[in-house]
């Protein structure tokens, strides 16, 4: 017990596991109240609007989060506070940019997919085009997140996200429950982003207040919005983002409209359902992920490449583990919980999908850092061309199956879909055994090459 409480990886994990399971039992009650206080069929249309709005989210974000994360948390293991203002003040200004560029595509591109692409009424577009202006509600909480995880303090974190998702479930319920539409949900989830900002600023300065050695003000964060080139980080930021984005079009996205075209409301619906139910068991491996990334980056800052290849596989092999035995698990208690919580009706179509969809997510099981994997790397383009020709394969798969099971086939694609992750494991292997060949005096890892050039610290002129 005493060595876990020093190993502060594993402190880590355990207080991002805590919060990650707690925002997944919030979750989760939320969309069994959901089923009830609307039915399959308005639910499956909230759903609709939400991944209408994630589709132009998605191809817009630049993965600066991620992307930031590991700079922050690189530039802290140097004590670099500059450094990591800059950073922070990068993720200001490209939440900014990319809010406001999403606001007018979105009007201009959003009605246009739902109708003609994907089918979707005219309300789930509406209700899209208002999720448009998230980005500018979110950035403070995104800018403060960025800075509590790249300077490891896990546990306000935690509590960040843990009063964002508290919100959300009240607001959203609460909106379902007085308009009896989808339209309250939505209105809800965007009050929820508001009050997330609000909530995250306020632990972030009581943190500062902790370690005002470790956290940039947020005064100097804000002088260095004007300054901060965007054009220094975005680079780094869309390989990284490239990755995340593709992976979620892949397995979030485009299931609930393709499955919208060709099927029902409803089924979006169940699969959906499903796909949150399989994804308790994974938060496992959630906890363990998100405590991996700075740590990882801290050992490139360091320049120790050798820790990082078995810490990656080490965390890879555990949280896989893991994984499996959790799902299997819950396969078998499924069937009960379905009975206890959701209407009737639900009970069949969302366990035929659960089961449809449990060979993939075993194997996605194992898919801890591989973003973190490119990073460190500088092998960000090999993921990304991976990424693109898995999502052409997978988009395929998806649609010719929905074509011929309106029903199911979404789901049998999306279990395909998942599995496909098992190619970036294949190229990470790869990658070791060259650089294990090549010895001493093969290439420099990426952490002696840096993949964008420092952003400038502010100077009063």
């Amino acid at each position: 017990m005493i060595r876990f409480l020093r190993n502060r990886l594993l402190r880590d994990t355990a207080t991002l596991q805590v919060g990650t399971l707690l925002n997944a039992l919030s979750n989760l009650a939320g969309t069994i109240a959901i089923a009830y206080l609307l039915g399959a069929r308005e639910q499956g249309r909230f759903y609709v609007a939400i991944a209408l709005y994630s589709l132009l989210w998605f191809v817009l974000n630049q993965g600066v989060h991620t992307a930031a994360v590991a700079q922050v948390a690189a530039a802290t293991s140097r004590g670099l506070v500059q450094k990591s203002a800059a950073w922070l003040a990068f993720v200001a200004k490209a939440y900014v940019v990319i809010g406001l560029v999403l606001a007018a595509a979105g009007w201009l591109l959003l009605p246009l997919a739902g109708r003609h692409l994907f089918h979707v009424d005219e309300e789930p577009i509406r209700w899209a085009l208002w999720l448009t202006i998230s980005p500018l509600v979110e950035m403070p909480r995104v800018v403060a997140g960025v800075g509590l995880q790249g300077t490891r303090r896990m546990l306000p974190f935690a509590r960040v996200e843990n009063a964002q998702e508290l919100a959300r479930l009240f607001l959203v319920v609460s909106g379902a429950l007085l308009t009896g539409t989808a339209a309250g949900a939505i209105a809800g989830t965007l009050l929820s982003s508001a009050v997330g900002s609000v909530v995250a600023i306020e632990l972030y300065r009581a943190e500062r207040r902790r370690v005002p050695d470790l956290l940039p003000p947020l005064r100097e964060i804000a002088r260095q919005v004007r300054d901060v080139p965007l054009r220094v980080g975005l680079p780094l930021g869309i390989k990284m983002g490239l990755v995340r984005s593709i992976d979620a079009i892949a397995t979030q996205v485009l299931p609930s409209l393709v499955l919208q075209r060709f099927g029902t409301s409803e089924w979006v619906a169940y699969l959906r359902i499903a796909q949150r139910l399989m994804a308790i068991p994974l938060l496992f491996m959630q906890g363990v992920s998100r405590a991996v990334l700075p740590a990882l980056s801290e050992l490139v800052g360091l320049r120790d490449m050798d820790r990082f290849r078995r810490t990656y596989v080490r965390a890879t092999l555990i949280s896989g583990a893991v994984g499996c035995t959790a799902l299997l698990l819950c396969v078998l208690v499924l069937p009960a919980v379905l009975d206890l919580t959701f209407p009737r009706s639900y009970r069949e179509p969302v366990w035929i999908a659960a089961l449809i969809l449990l060979p993939g997510c075993m194997v996605l099981s194992f898919s801890i850092a591989n973003d973190t994997f490119y990073l460190a790397t500088d092998t960000l383009r090999v993921g990304v061309l991976l990424c693109v020709a898995g999502l052409l394969v997978n988009g395929a798969v998806v649609t010719l199956l929905a074509a011929q099971v309106p029903t199911t086939g979404v789901a049998w694609g999306l279990s395909f879909t998942l599995a496909t992750s098992v190619m970036h494991h294949v190229h990470a292997a790869l990658w070791f055994r060259r650089r294990a060949r090549a010895g001493p005096g093969g290439p420099a890892p990426a952490s002696d090459r840096p993949a964008t050039p420092p952003l400038p610290a502010h100077t009063d002129g």
